[in-house]
């Protein structure tokens, strides 16, 4: 079986559950209320996100050196989830100083670290990318085998 029959498989059972759940506990959940939640995330992702994310991919087409670009891109993907899921507890009003959410941490202080973090994992795959070319390149003009260490 496929690594993407399983990862497509775990999805429609999370689906599936999800909709159970929904079925199971419609006293607590508004069917209208559902609905305008349902409308609103697919405005919301195909009228902002989508053209943003086009947005991005094509400016990263145009401004980054294509040996970078696929590095460049996943990060930025692994940014923008981090914000859509980080944000908005970010940005929830405070008390006394912490995050208005259930769970008081310095959140935006961990997106900054998490920021951190990924942009150092993109400075090390381009680092790694450009010494692997290197080495390539070097073999090709010694006419030599690159190895694979």
């Amino acid at each position: 079986m496929s690594g993407r029959r399983v990862v497509g498989g775990i999805g429609v059972a999370a689906i599936a559950f999800g909709g159970l759940q929904v079925l199971l506990n419609l006293e607590a959940a508004s069917p209208f209320g559902l609905a305008a939640f349902l409308v609103a995330v697919v405005i919301l992702d195909d009228l902002v996100l989508m053209p943003l994310a086009l947005a991005a991919g094509w400016l990263v087409g145009r401004a980054v050196p294509p040996a970078a670009r696929s590095s460049v891109r996943v990060a930025l993907i692994v940014f923008a989830g981090l914000l859509l899921v980080g944000l908005p507890f970010a940005l929830s009003p405070s008390r006394d100083g912490e995050s208005g959410t259930l769970l008081t941490q310095p959140y935006v202080r961990n997106l900054g670290v998490l920021a951190a973090i990924i942009a150092t994992g993109l400075a090390l795959d381009l680092v790694r990318r450009r010494a692997r070319r290197a080495r390539e390149d070097r073999a090709t003009a010694t006419g030599t085998t690159p190895s694979l260490e």
